[in-house]
C-alpha cells in the first residue's frame, strides 16, 4: 500500500489546455536524465491529471483552473530514502519545469 504526501502546490498562471500537455510532456521527455530512476508519463483520460509513475514512487499532479497540486505515493521502501533533500530535489525540478513552462 503506498504512503501518500503532499509534496508542492502553486497557484497557475494559466488553466492546462491541449497544447499545454504536450508542452508538459515534450519537456518531461527532454527532461528525463534529471530524473534518477526510470519513469513513465501519463495522463488521465478523464481528468486534468498527469502521473510519473516509477517502480518505488509516483508524483500525481492534480490540475484545477487555478492551482497545481503534486502528491507523492510512495512505496515502504522508498518513503525510508526520501529524505528532506531528496524532496527539496523534487520540488526544485517541478518548479522549474512549471517556469520555463509559465505555469
Amino acid at each position: 500500500m503506498p504512503w501518500n504526501e503532499k509534496l508542492y502546490e502553486r497557484r497557475l498562471k494559466r488553466p492546462i489546455d491541449e497544447q499545454t500537455r504536450a508542452a508538459i510532456y515534450s519537456e518531461f521527455r527532454r527532461r528525463r536524465d534529471q530524473i534518477p530512476i526510470p519513469t513513465e508519463l501519463t495522463w488521465n483520460a478523464a481528468k486534468p491529471e498527469l502521473t510519473i509513475r516509477s517502480r518505488w514512487i509516483s508524483f500525481v499532479v492534480h490540475f484545477t483552473h487555478e492551482r497545481m497540486v503534486v502528491n507523492a505515493k510512495l512505496s515502504v521502501a522508498a518513503k525510508m530514502f526520501a529524505t528532506d533533500e531528496n524532496r527539496r530535489h523534487a520540488v526544485r525540478f517541478i518548479e522549474s519545469v512549471a517556469n520555463d513552462l509559465n505555469l
